[in-house]
């Protein structure tokens, strides 16, 4: 095979990977690596398609023989080190045991490729995702701001940086730095979701609910968009009695910590229902489909009541057994209700 027609495939294989075709470009490489096995090139351009293709073992072997050949090379020590993180911590708690051991080697592998490039923004933010999954934030945020000097209208490191704001409860950094993210991409949902995260921060509830819900409006079809709305409908308005909840921790508390839940679950409650009211009828309605409040107040009250007849009955033996005629009728009506709602598929009306 003659260096032009190397070439010439050698472009088509590029043009395979850049569209999203490694089947091809594994095809391609095939006669290329039979007629010159010691062209580290190949051998990188051979992991990069194993790695499209989701054969991250095989991409493994390739990239490590691709170093073997040209040791200095930075594109085959990052396809090298994502090869290794793929291959043996992808599914596993990269803080723990052999996974750990891994994730410090492609960690220590991707330094070595921005040694060798230090002039790549794509290096640092993927060292900076790898890090941001073992705890290595101080260095990660390092990492992206590094990134942004190089190129600073890359709006992935921006909204890391502001995600990373967040979990610092810098609130104004972190609507800074999703507004940066909004003026080069308007329509960006990550951008938007940050945003609104920030603003819910800085008690602006209406405005945040707002931005989520356009970012929704803008790509209906993006299941991150409608995420960022439920969780900060479920922020603004928490579940009094949620599974793991905050509030079933007073049961631990000795003399009279049962006592509590039912009294500060109807004090969520109430809160709940004055903010849902205070909210403009647009949002309302679009929150009514995330949380059914009528629902919720009912299955809140019930609880509730339960709850202090039962304590009335323990605490007053003569009225123990009028509270247990009322928490049986409650029940007996919570019985019937599911029954007529299972025969005839009715269902809550949302508000």
């Amino acid at each position: 095979m003659t260096a032009l027609e190397t070439d010439v495939n050698m472009s088509r294989v590029r043009a395979a990977l850049e569209v999203g075709r490694p089947a091809e470009a594994l095809r391609l490489l095939a006669p290329l690596l039979a007629a010159d096995p010691e062209n580290a090139q190949l051998w990188t351009a051979l992991s990069e398609a194993h790695h499209d293709a989701a054969a991250y073992p095989q991409a493994l072997q390739a990239a490590e023989r691709a170093v073997q050949l040209e040791p200095h090379s930075s594109r085959g020590q990052f396809l090298y080190a994502l090869a290794l993180w793929n291959t043996h911590v992808l599914g596993n708690n990269p803080r723990w045991g052999a996974a750990r051991r891994r994730a410090r080697q492609a960690q220590d592998v991707l330094r070595g490729a921005i040694r060798l490039d230090p002039f790549r923004a794509g290096y640092p933010i993927t060292l900076a995702q790898l890090l941001l999954q073992t705890g290595g934030t101080a260095e990660a945020e390092t990492l992206l701001r590094r990134a942004l000097e190089l190129e600073p209208q890359n709006t992935y490191a921006l909204v890391t940086l502001a995600e990373l704001a967040l979990k610092r409860r810098n609130a104004p950094e972190a609507q800074r730095l999703a507004g940066q993210v909004l003026a080069l991409e308007p329509e960006s949902v990550p951008g938007l979701g940050v945003l609104a995260w920030a603003q819910l921060r800085q008690s602006e509830a209406h405005t945040a609910l707002r931005t989520a819900l356009s970012a929704v409006r803008l790509a209906p079809g993006d299941p991150a968009a409608r995420a960022y709305f439920s969780a900060l409908c479920h922020a603004h308005l928490p579940r009094p009695l949620a599974r793991g909840g905050w509030i079933w921790r007073l049961a631990l508390i000795p003399h009279g910590g049962l006592l509590l839940i039912p009294v500060l679950a109807l004090g969520i409650m109430v809160r709940n229902g004055w903010r849902y009211r205070r909210l403009p009828p647009e949002l309302r309605a679009a929150v009514s489909l995330v949380r059914p409040m009528r629902r919720e107040i009912f299955a809140t009250r019930t609880f509730v009541g339960i709850v202090l007849l039962g304590i009335v009955g323990l605490l007053n033996a003569q009225l123990a057994l009028v509270s247990g005629m009322l928490v049986s009728v409650l029940l007996l009506g919570l019985g019937l209700a599911l029954i007529v709602r299972l025969a005839t598929g009715r269902t809550f009306r949302r508000r």
